[in-house]
């Protein structure tokens, strides 16, 4: 029933003269790791590109120089040290209002900085924010400190032409027992929606985001199901910021 779901709505696109075009992008990357190996080999055989947002406060010199040997990974910072200043009570944040606005700013440039001293030009200046949240007034602000584009979770752009979201996520952050990984059955469903919302948006790029730290088994599968799809082109982070929907 689910890749029936995906394929009527995969229908709706090819009868508007359209291709759905999907990106990937992976949180949290601080070293070479087991899980971090897996998802640059399915993105690898695959011919995928991955924008990899990087903890800059504890990235290490053997990451740097594993990315830069694995030509499917594209680093970004991802904040600074992914550390929450939100109160109990509201959502974490590590870039919202809690803190002077300079010092969120500094916290940014400093992150840039330390990625640029590790991965050099192949760093893309593109925050991800820890936790997809930051303050209202941080975007207009964010070229002055040396970043050209972010990314969030929502269909929601409130900077069209310098911002770029991802739309589907493989865990399920709210599972009984704690984060699990979601069925591809349940994955496709959600693409099927998220590519309906673009349809009826401009036809933006859908933007698939993956957490390989805490992936489990199934949430490896599911991955796997995704790219693995004939019809569900794949494009670079870089190509869907400059996609007409996104620069209109």
């Amino acid at each position: 029933m689910s890749r029936q779901v995906l394929d009527i709505e995969l229908q709706h696109w090819r009868a508007a003269g359209k291709q759905p075009l999907l990106w990937w992008r992976d949180d949290d990357a601080v070293a070479v790791t087991p899980q971090l190996k897996h998802l640059s080999r399915i993105a690898s055989m695959a011919d995928i590109e991955i924008l990899l947002a990087v903890i800059p406060a504890y990235a290490n010199e053997e990451l740097a120089t594993y990315v830069k040997q694995c030509s499917n990974l594209k680093p970004c910072p991802h904040g600074w040290s992914h550390t929450n200043y939100a109160p109990a009570a509201e959502k974490k944040c590590e870039l919202g209002t809690h803190r002077d606005l300079g010092e969120v700013l500094a916290d940014i440039a400093r992150g840039r900085e330390r990625l640029d001293d590790l991965f050099g030009k192949s760093m893309l200046p593109v925050l991800v924010p820890p936790w997809n949240r930051m303050r209202c007034d941080l975007a207009p602000r964010l070229p002055g400190v040396g970043i050209k584009a972010f990314s969030t979770f929502t269909h929601q752009r409130s900077v069209p032409d310098m911002q770029v979201n991802t739309h589907v996520d493989v865990m399920d952050w709210k599972a009984p027992g704690g984060a699990a990984g979601k069925s591809l059955d349940t994955v496709l469903v959600e693409l099927a929606s998220a590519l309906s919302v673009s349809r009826a948006n401009s036809f933006y790029p859908v933007g698939l985001l993956t957490h390989h730290l805490v992936h489990d088994e199934t949430a490896w599968t599911t991955l796997a199901g995704v790219v693995a799809h004939p019809d569900l082109n794949w494009i670079t982070f870089q190509q869907a910021l400059v996609h007409p929907s996104t620069t209109s």
